[in-house]
């Protein structure tokens, strides 16, 4: 992380969803937070709780009914604007071959096809799915198809990477996999990564910091500094220092979890 001000700031943020019967359901009330340059950042709450509402806000897809989101100081308004998001679903276009999945972010922004063809190979590249650059979606694993929605997001070259469970639908082996790659990647080219999971194990594996969120509406319960140098390795997963951080996470959900069910038994 480098000292100096946030990179993304999050000021008083709240949404609501309107339902066709009954009274509307509250996901972000009143939330605040600052995200420093060059900081990556996990959330980690409950099913439910706002969190991929939460990043699709930031990412301009969706608007907040109050407070505001900044980077580098300029309101968001909309999608765009020096963020890229890779989603848990892949979102691939099934009509394009890998390589022009990687090149629309830079079609929409006008950059001449061969200038976006070069730097859609070299993302492909970074990514590790050389070979397969004409390979259309429905031929690729859903491990390779999430490196592809990767390499798109990177090609853009955001400042702020958002990251909504993109390696919670694939198996172990090759979430592990995957998790060590995006380390790699980002420790190449490092940016402002927020990156939304279930799993307490992947949050403290690959995050300088996380926020734990609370049943809905979402709040910060807790915000944890992970203290593991980088190059992050395997070992540190059977560290008393990893088993306490996860405990301490745990307990916090584990809590909210037990008081979401006590009060919907009793409603």
């Amino acid at each position: 992380m480098i000292a100096g001000g946030p990179k993304l700031e999050v000021r008083n943020l709240s949404k609501n969803f309107r339902r066709s019967k009954g009274e509307p359901i509250c996901a972000i009330d009143d939330l605040s937070l600052e995200v420093a340059d060059l900081e990556f950042l996990a959330i980690i709450g409950p099913s439910g709780c706002g969190k991929s509402t939460f990043l699709r806000i930031v990412d301009g897809l969706i608007p907040p009914d109050a407070g505001a989101i900044y980077v580098n100081g300029m309101a968001v308004t909309g999608p765009g604007q020096g963020r890229g998001m890779v989603f848990q679903s892949f979102d691939l276009f099934p009509w394009r071959s890998a390589i022009k999945n990687v090149e629309f972010g830079l079609e929409l922004r006008g950059v001449p096809a061969p200038e976006r063809r070069q730097a859609a190979r070299d993302y492909i590249a970074l990514v590790g799915l050389q070979g397969f650059e004409d390979s259309y979606p429905h031929e690729l694993s859903g491990g390779m198809q999430q490196r592809v929605g990767l390499a798109r997001a990177l090609a853009i070259k955001p400042e702020v990477l958002l990251m909504d469970e993109p390696f919670g639908s694939l198996d172990v082996q090759t979430r592990d996999l995957l998790q060590d790659q995006l380390l790699h990647i980002w420790e190449r080219d490092k940016k402002t990564a927020i990156f939304v999971t279930h799993s307490i194990e992947e949050a403290i594996y690959l995050a300088d910091r996380i926020l734990v969120f609370s049943a809905r509406p979402a709040r910060i319960e807790l915000s944890v500094t992970v203290p593991f140098s980088r190059p992050r390795n395997e070992e540190m997963k059977t560290s008393p220092e990893f088993l306490e951080i996860r405990r301490t996470i745990w307990n916090v959900l584990k809590k909210d979890a037990l008081a979401e069910e006590h009060l919907e038994s009793s409603s």
